[in-house]
């Protein structure tokens, strides 16, 4: 009798076991497919992460070599279109464009480095507290930001603080000839503004291009006087001569567009060490372009990049290139 209801146990003992087991198993497999699933999402998503990044980053070379070369022609040609539309006004040292590849925008900001306000030359030419100034004067909504922190001491001492006039200066007193040659004191904008309280006063980190379109630490030293602005011209010029006659020459050169910065400078300037120094510090051409670049995806991921393309007087190109 006992042994009939043993044998009667032991069919339901096994199929509760194999029952267990089959939880068991499955339990197993659902847990792999799961860590499987997951770990083919997160390969999914990181193989979309480096697509977008790689096509982010061959747009924006491919876009930095196209532009940057021919970036002169450009700025030739709009120089001319904004002579025959607007006679007398310079135009904007920035030509601002968007375009589409792949899914990704690429915000693009051209610049005529030589064109721009080069703070080092003012620098060099005036001293750090004349810098502040003039930066305030011609960026007043960045005024509370400006924190100058120069690599090297100005070459030499602020007009404001040499005795006497332009008329009575003499030899000891003079500029010495630099500006093209001289050392980068100011060499990105982390030593020109406090960026915490850059980026607090305007909200947004993308926004410093678009803030700082007239003024530069990079190019070769010299103003594009056909392309400045009157800011721009003032503020270079005033480093040598005296604010009226600074004026008077931007007054001239905006009633007769025409003439040649030496023209202008020999009939403007009557003190020849001037003249000469200011001969060094205008051009009227540009070898020194920029070119900033947003790379912004549908994801909301984006790449920036900031080069600065330089051709030196044998035709040397190089590039100084800032990335985050």
């Amino acid at each position: 009798m006992a042994t009939e209801f043993a044998s009667c146990r032991n069919p339901t003992q096994r199929r509760g076991y194999v029952l267990l087991i089959v939880l068991a198993v499955s339990v197993l497999v659902v847990t792999v497919l799961s860590t499987l699933a997951q770990t083919s999402l997160r390969r999914g998503l990181q193989a979309a992460d480096a697509e977008r990044n790689l096509q982010q980053r061959w747009g924006g070379e491919t876009l930095q070599e196209a532009l940057l070369l021919n970036a002169s022609k450009v700025f030739s040609a709009q120089e001319e279109r904004t002579a025959e539309l607007t006679p007398g006004v310079p135009p904007p040292p920035t030509i601002r464009d968007a375009i589409t590849l792949s899914g990704v925008t690429f915000d693009l900001l051209l610049g005529d480095e030589d064109a721009k306000l080069n703070l080092n030359t003012v620098y060099h030419q005036s001293g750090r507290m004349k810098t502040e100034q003039v930066l305030a004067e011609v960026q007043p909504r960045l005024a509370r930001a400006i924190r100058l922190v120069p690599a090297v001491k100005p070459l030499q001492r602020s007009r404001e603080s040499r005795p006497g006039t332009d008329q009575d200066r003499t030899d000891q007193d003079q500029p010495s000839e630099q500006s093209q040659g001289a050392p980068r004191a100011l060499r990105s904008w982390g030593e020109v503004f406090d960026m915490g309280q850059l980026q607090r006063d305007l909200a947004s980190e993308a926004a410093l291009p678009t803030v700082t379109t007239g003024i530069t630490c990079w190019g070769g030293g010299q103003l594009n006087f056909r392309r400045a602005t009157d800011d721009a011209i003032l503020a270079v010029a005033a480093s040598v001569v005296q604010d009226g006659a600074a004026r008077r020459l931007v007054q001239r050169y905006r009633q007769n567009p025409t003439v040649g910065v030496n023209t202008l400078l020999q009939t403007e300037v009557s003190n020849q060490q001037n003249r000469e120094q200011l001969a060094r510090l205008f051009s009227q051409s540009s070898n020194n372009f920029s070119l900033w670049i947003n790379a912004s995806a549908s994801d909301g991921q984006s790449w920036r990049r900031f080069v600065v393309m330089s051709r030196d007087d044998e035709g040397v190109i190089r590039y100084e290139q800032f990335q985050h």
